[in-house]
């Protein structure tokens, strides 16, 4: 993931509990008794059956009756506490953007739009890939991983989505580049409003949200995004602050986060933190996830730096530091973005691990292995089932992509799992870097077939099913363990890729190292048909699916970025130096 080289960094003063998976302890609440009732006050006769005055048949009978009645009412409370617990571990219907008091709409606030992970913008997708405006975003220095020496960047990175709001009959997208600069752009003309600069390149993708307790209208809305650690500063220097929030009115800084030297090789940010009520949950690389108050700072030497209210366990073991060396230090890195189901936070990291962490207080509840080097997002499904991309490295089998049910033990939950091809590119030797995109935003009632995107490492574009396995089974990440592998229905050669497509409406966007942003069409045929692969929805009907290339457009440059779209138009930067407005003229 052209990881930046070893940063020693000293530690927050913050208590932390170093066992990872360590379980919350049990708290009860006193039973209160209400005022006014006496468990041991006397009965009045009549209202017990020891008081029954009718024949011993009659009292054998009413008997019977209490009892019937008493075991109904605990099913009935048992198959309800079951029914809720259950619907409750579902993730909500997102809810459509509504303007905050300065009239603004966040349309898409973070990595893939929302805690989800599963919203790209909003339609209708472009019929064609033609230039419509492109932006230079210019080149930075930073430093390289295997030796420490400066070098260039250019263009945009990984994750590198675009973020968009509506405000004031504009469009506004916001972006962070190689250049160390974080934009705010006119979306229909590519104009540049304000531009903040980081301490070293931005490779993910930044946070948008309402601010709980603005102190004006240019803070009403925040922007959060990470760097690399500053190519400036020696690994552990204590002035390394990646995390930055910013102004959306004028693009003045509100705070930094400073970020702790761990076992980890690098203390850079580069997932999305995600808000959830009043509070930011932030990852960071060195291997905690950070409960902040975005809205009360503390001054941290000239700057000021937001009240941290709570801090996971370190997520990784001794052991998984030893088992993933690296230059500089150990890979357990966390470069994912946090995805919400009910009240629980699934982070993936480095150390090889999908943590399941519970909310508010970030104590690890579920915790599935891998083994490997996991950098992508985690994927909520509209089922509460996760999609799950896995690099191939520090691992014996073949990465590729799992669906995962987190309503039972880790150990029991992998639903599927979907290899790819053992074929490397450029650092990675195989598997998914990016994450999965899926086709549930267009057809929420489950009225087509739920399908899986996902470009690999070995150079395909991947289309799967969600719901339909096939007759294969085959080896996970570990080497040893057999899984049901999904149903495939398409897949192409665009290039070695680490990007991630999105799905908007029928259509697919994907891009590649090959310097080419693609166009696909998703075609669902009558089931008695001959042509595509035949599945079913979750709905009950059949259909045969088939997906068939569109357009085209080609870049200057490879694309590691993941696309934006919204209104016909495609948002998307490129290592070339420019970011790109594509779409129907």
């Amino acid at each position: 993931m052209n990881r930046p080289g070893p940063d020693p960094r000293r530690r927050l003063s913050l208590t932390r509990d170093d066992r990872v998976g360590a379980r919350p302890p049990v708290t009860g609440r006193p039973v209160e008794e209400r005022p006014g009732r006496d468990r041991r006050a006397p009965r009045t006769p009549g209202t017990h059956l020891t008081s029954y005055k009718g024949t011993a048949s009659q009292r054998r009978r009413a008997l019977r009756l209490t009892r019937t009645v008493a075991l109904l009412a605990v099913l009935l409370f048992a198959c309800g506490w079951f029914a809720w617990s259950r619907v409750s571990a579902k993730p909500a219907a997102p809810a459509p953007p509504r303007p905050d008091a300065s009239g603004a709409r966040i349309l898409s606030g973070t990595f893939l739009g929302d805690g989800r992970h599963s919203s790209y913008g909003g339609g209708p997708a472009p019929a064609s890939l033609k230039l419509i405006w492109k932006l230079k975003i210019g080149q930075g220095f930073t430093r390289r991983k295997s030796d420490e020496k400066r070098v260039l960047w250019a263009g945009t990175g990984w994750t590198g989505q675009c973020t968009l709001v509506e405000q004031d009959g504009h469009s506004w997208l916001l972006v962070g580049g190689y250049d160390h600069r974080l934009r705010k752009i006119d979306a229909s003309s590519g104009v540049v409003a304000w531009s903040y600069k980081f301490d070293d390149v931005i490779k993910g993708t930044n946070t948008v949200f309402v601010n709980p307790r603005p102190s004006g209208k240019d803070d009403r809305l925040v922007v959060v995004a990470g760097s690399r650690r500053g190519s400036e500063y020696a690994v552990g220097d204590a002035r390394i602050a990646p995390l930055r929030a910013i102004a959306f009115g004028s693009g003045r800084e509100l705070w930094r986060f400073p970020v702790p030297k761990t076992d980890n090789y690098s203390q850079d940010v580069d997932s999305s933190a995600l808000l959830i009520g009043d509070a930011l949950y932030a990852p960071v690389e060195s291997g905690y996830v950070y409960r902040i108050d975005p809205s009360r700072t503390e001054t941290w030497g000239a700057y000021r730096r937001p009240k941290v209210l709570t801090t996971s366990p370190r997520l990784y073991t001794s052991a998984d530091a030893r088992a993933h060396p690296d230059i500089g230090g150990a890979n357990v890195a966390i470069e994912a973005s946090p995805a919400r189901l009910g009240n629980r936070l699934f982070i993936a990291s480095g150390s090889g691990h999908l943590y399941g962490l519970r909310l508010p207080d970030l104590k690890v509840a579920w915790d599935f292995k891998t083994g490997s080097d996991i950098d992508g997002t985690t994927i909520v499904a509209r089922d509460g089932k996760l999609l799950q991309a896995i690099e191939r490295e520090y691992i014996k089998g073949p990465g590729g992509v799992f669906l995962l049910d987190p309503a039972k033990a880790p150990a029991a939950s992998p639903v599927w799992y979907f290899p790819t091809a053992n074929r490397g590119y450029s650092e990675w030797g195989g598997g998914v870097v990016g994450s999965v995109a899926t086709n549930e935003s267009a057809y929420p009632k489950g009225t087509r077939p739920r399908l899986a995107a996902f470009l690999s490492v070995d150079g395909n574009l991947y289309v799967t099913a969600v719901d339909t396995l096939s007759r294969k089974r085959a080896l996970g990440p570990d080497g040893v363990t057999r899984y049901p592998v999904p149903a495939e229905v398409f897949r192409e050669r665009v290039g070695g890729s680490i990007s991630t497509p999105v799905i908007v409406g029928d259509t697919i966007v994907a891009a590649s190292s090959e310097k080419v942003v693609r166009l696909y069409r998703i075609e669902y045929l009558p089931a008695d048909g001959s042509e595509g692969v035949l599945l079913k929805a979750q709905d009950g009907s059949s259909w045969r699916v088939r997906v068939r290339r569109t357009g085209e457009f080609t870049t200057g440059g490879p694309v590691e970025s993941t696309p934006l779209v919204r209104g016909g138009r495609v948002y998307i930067g490129c290592r070339d130096g420019y970011l790109y407005c594509l779409g129907d003229r």
